[in-house]
């Protein structure tokens, strides 16, 4: 018998592959572009399709538009927030682009210290934008936390982290990690800012309650109208998220961080991002590093 005749959907337990039609595609595509600022061209149909597959087995649609119009009725409304954490990309590390951590520590801290008294005479206010799992957030206050230690010692901090993500947003706030994320880190901090599990537990680390405890996160879309946050930011990290937009929503986005970012206030973007021609209130000072004018 010539079992290389067979065709897949012949083969006994086999679940046929969910085809997904250009139609569907350029939809969802688009959807994704004016709701998240997601660029989703053509060439990148195989990983939509790849990060979808498995929900519409799970939910029993037989097509990707089934599951396009499900998303969109008032009964899809709570499967929208898998959606969006499904076509998100959540890479981060700790101390990612460690420079901006350097130059945190140096520059930013003890120059907003002595001119505006940011972490003296009030809480420094710093925000990481598309915050994933909460690595940045950590790492920033890893950094503060050494120049407490080193620097002033009654410094204040609070770090908001986002991300369009729940389930991140949820992972973020746990600040539990296995210990092969902790390649970055160095022996001392390791020692110095994580708990080590036991029993069963201890492939895995948790931030101490130290630095958790100034710490806060929120579930945000950065293509939305409107930011809820009721107070500026001295800081805002906005690092390796405007790569997935267009120029025209990156620039949407950032001026609306910048209504959120004290006068000389610091931005920092992503070594890959670039604002260069951006009509936008920022000088730059550093290479990725703007401050609010």
């Amino acid at each position: 018998m010539n079992f290389s005749a067979i065709k897949r959907e012949e083969i006994p337990g086999e679940i046929p592959e969910i085809q997904m039609s250009e139609a569907e595609r350029a939809q969802i595509s688009s959807f994704i572009e004016s709701e998240f600022g997601i660029k989703m061209p053509a060439i990148k149909k195989v990983l939509l399709t790849g990060r979808l597959a498995k929900r519409l087995r799970a939910l029993g649609f037989s097509s990707y538009g089934d599951y396009y119009r499900f998303i969109r009725s008032d009964k899809g409304a709570a499967e929208l927030f898998i959606f969006a954490d499904l076509i998100s990309t959540h890479e981060t590390s700790f101390f990612r682009e460690e420079q901006h951590f350097a130059y945190l520590y140096s520059e930013i801290l003890p120059r907003l210290a002595e001119s505006t008294g940011a972490g003296v005479k009030r809480a420094i206010r710093i925000l990481s934008a598309a915050c994933s799992t909460g690595e940045e957030v950590y790492s920033i206050a890893m950094t503060i936390e050494e120049f407490k230690r080193k620097v002033i010692s009654n410094y204040m901090y609070n770090i908001t982290g986002s991300d369009i993500s729940i389930k991140v947003i949820e992972s973020a706030k746990r600040a539990v990690y296995s210990n092969s994320r902790l390649k970055n880190v160095s022996g001392e901090y390791q020692r110095r800012y994580f708990m080590k599990g036991k029993n069963d537990k201890k492939e895995l680390v948790r931030i101490v309650p130290e630095i958790r405890i100034n710490t806060n996160f929120m579930v945000l879309n950065l293509m939305d109208d409107y930011y809820p946050f009721t107070e500026k930011f001295d800081v805002i990290f906005c690092r390796n998220a405007l790569i997935y937009f267009d120029r025209e929503n990156q620039i949407n986005v950032i001026r609306k961080l910048c209504n959120h970012l004290m006068k000389n206030g610091f931005l920092l973007i992503g070594h890959s991002e670039t604002m260069t021609g951006y009509n936008l209130p920022l000088r730059c000072v550093e290479p990725t590093i703007y401050r609010g004018i």
